[in-house]
């Protein structure tokens, strides 16, 4: 199956005004609509890249290339054992997509594949210069890895680039990966991750951070897998909010298959980051 793109990450948060204060005033994300239940904001060239929902539940949407896709999806997901539900006109109009179809992952969390969603026309404008240019990934916390792995691999397609210890890096395009899972004591979302434009803003985030006497969760730090530099910190409902610069890219990713990272703290920091996160600790010492 083929992808055009990550689209958006919906968030199920019991504050609004918090939420809202959040996303655009510390991490910088772009303000789009806001009612009384949700709330948007932008990143980049889509119309919105986040939305803060009171009581729609967690959400991450994959765009497919034409209306056939959704049907094939269907019939796929199907046969591997997954209940598929169309959504109504009504709920797609609230998505700002033509079509979509819904199905729910084994953690929990619901995966909506949607047809020409929205796109703005308009240039991306943050409250501050956070840099950022993109929306890169989101992470996944399972308590079954394995069915996990099968469910977003032979269910919606997408590829394995690589494990550290049994965590799982998911490609859907050239990038090294849009998903990732995490072995974890609880199901549901873990964190999302922007592209900001240099390494540069990854530290002047981290010194964001600092100012506003955030907790800084992971990083500074380079993933080994990705190659990608971060810094994150904890946001609306407990969800990691990471600025991301330098994830690899390209066709060399899928050609060389998937790597064995041990299961280490090392394995997800190669800058020797201490990290309070359980899920970015790994198992084994070293």
């Amino acid at each position: 199956m083929t992808y055009r793109d990550l689209r958006y990450l919906r968030i199920d948060v019991e504050d609004l005004d918090a939420a809202q204060a959040f996303a655009a005033d510390v991490f910088a994300l772009m303000p789009v609509e806001r009612d009384e239940t949700r709330a948007t904001f932008r990143s980049d060239a889509r119309n919105y890249a986040l939305c803060c929902a009171r009581g729609e539940g967690n959400a991450v949407a994959l765009t497919v290339a034409r209306p056939e896709d959704l049907d094939a999806l269907a019939d796929r997901l199907t046969a591997a054992g997954y209940s598929t539900t169309r959504l109504s006109p009504q709920a797609c109009v609230a998505r700002q997509v033509k079509q979509a179809l819904a199905v729910t992952a084994p953690n929990g969390v619901t995966v909506e594949l949607v047809w020409r969603p929205l796109t703005s026309g308009w240039p991306y404008h943050g409250g501050r210069d956070a840099g950022i240019c993109d929306f890169a990934a989101v992470s996944l916390c399972c308590r079954d890895i394995a069915a996990n792995e099968a469910f977003w691999v032979k269910g919606l397609g997408l590829r394995v680039s690589d494990y550290a210890g049994d965590a799982v890096f998911l490609a859907l395009d050239e990038a090294h990966h849009r998903i990732a899972l995490y072995p974890s004591d609880r199901d549901g979302l873990l964190g999302a991750s922007w592209d900001v434009a240099t390494r540069d803003h990854i530290m002047r985030n981290w010194y964001h951070f600092q100012k506003l006497q955030l907790p800084v969760v992971a990083g500074p730090g380079r993933q080994p897998t990705s190659g990608a530099s971060f810094v994150t910190t904890r946001g609306p409902g407990g969800l990691l909010f990471s600025y991301i610069h330098g994830m690899e890219k390209g066709p060399q990713i899928e050609a060389r298959g998937p790597r064995q990272f041990a299961d280490t703290a090392r394995s997800h920091c190669a800058w020797g980051s201490s990290s309070t996160q359980p899920e970015f600790q790994g198992r084994i010492e070293g």
